[in-house]
């Protein structure tokens, strides 16, 4: 566990390192040409399409194990614990993906 931490400690520093070099890139903003800003935005939603799908996948998958999980807690009182907790990692997971997601479709939006 103790591995994980520093790994999150390490990529959390790299993210506020990574924000203010952007800060310092977006002062020295450089000009794209219209054919480049075109093969961007045409990136950006093949990759927001993929991710759309994946998320679909993932939250038919998460609902189907969820109410797994609630027919298990209701039909064995003694797994009750068991399947709440496992039904909240389900629903972390799926809140993160569809974060992503969301982030994605922004940036798709956004051009």
């Amino acid at each position: 566990m103790d591995l994980f931490y520093n790994i999150c400690i390490g990529i959390s520093l790299g993210i506020i390192g990574g924000f203010f070099a952007g800060t310092l890139r977006l002062a020295f903003k450089k000009n794209y040409n219209e054919q480049q800003v075109a093969a961007a935005g045409h990136m950006i939603k093949i990759v927001a399409n993929i991710v759309k799908y994946l998320t679909f996948l993932f939250l038919i998958l998460g609902f189907i194990w969820c109410v797994y999980f609630l027919i298990l807690g209701a039909v064995m009182p003694e797994q009750s614990e068991y399947a709440t907790n496992m039904s909240q990692l389900i629903v972390s997971v799926l809140t993160i993906i569809s974060i992503i997601f969301a982030f994605f479709e922004f940036l798709r939006r956004a051009k």
